[in-house]
């Protein structure tokens, strides 16, 4: 991906353990983060239980280990989610557990529903699709590349699973796409992403 400067308005900003207990206390209270429904209330509750659970349990591999640190510059990471999005609180834990391996990059939580011209930027088949993963070269403010909103093997099985099954409710969905992340543990996400992360790596 060739890059391109990237004028971006952060209106706030969070750390992951920031976002954890934002989420913690949105659930505390009966919240959602962004637009608030029953059902986005009842999904960040099961997120911030999948979310503390899948960072401590989640163990970078070798490889994975190593390519990240071999990573000179400084980056910076948005990762653009709200607390009811499921594949959010699937994969935000292990984006966090990579960020940490190497100092030089710095990841910032910010909400989507906050951040509207910057997910407009990023678009998913002209969607706001998230969570949506945005690095910037930290002194060029210039974009290095972007992912998301979900990893290429789980989103085969959901184009599959909706093929089969067209007037599968969202509740049966959403329960699929967990199970489908719980066998996976990361590992597609993690393959993909560090292939994608060597080619940013190069080109700069």
């Amino acid at each position: 991906m060739e890059m391109k400067t990237s004028a971006y308005k952060i209106n706030k900003d969070y750390t992951f353990l920031q976002f954890q207990q934002i989420v913690t206390e949105l659930v505390k209270a009966g919240k959602s983060s962004g637009e608030e429904t029953a059902e986005r209330i009842e999904a960040t509750k099961i997120n911030s239980q999948r979310i503390n659970r899948i960072y401590k349990t989640f163990v970078p591999s070798e490889h994975t280990v190593s390519v990240v640190k071999k990573l000179k510059y400084d980056w910076d990471w948005l990762l653009l989610i709200e607390s009811w999005c499921g594949d959010g609180a699937q994969l935000s834990s292990i984006i966090a557990k990579i960020a940490e391996l190497n100092s030089h990059i710095h990841l910032k939580i910010i909400f989507r529903d906050e951040h509207e011209d910057i997910m407009n930027m990023h678009l998913t088949n002209g969607s706001k699709s998230i969570p949506k993963l945005i690095c910037l070269d930290t002194a060029s403010k210039q974009l290095v590349g972007e992912w998301g909103p979900r990893p290429i093997a789980i989103q085969e099985k959901v184009k599959e699973f909706k093929a089969a099954n067209p007037d599968v409710s969202h509740e049966e969905f959403v329960k699929n796409l967990h199970l489908w992340y719980a066998q996976d543990k990361g590992l597609s996400f993690e393959n993909e992403f560090m292939e994608l992360f060597a080619k940013w790596n190069k080109q700069l």
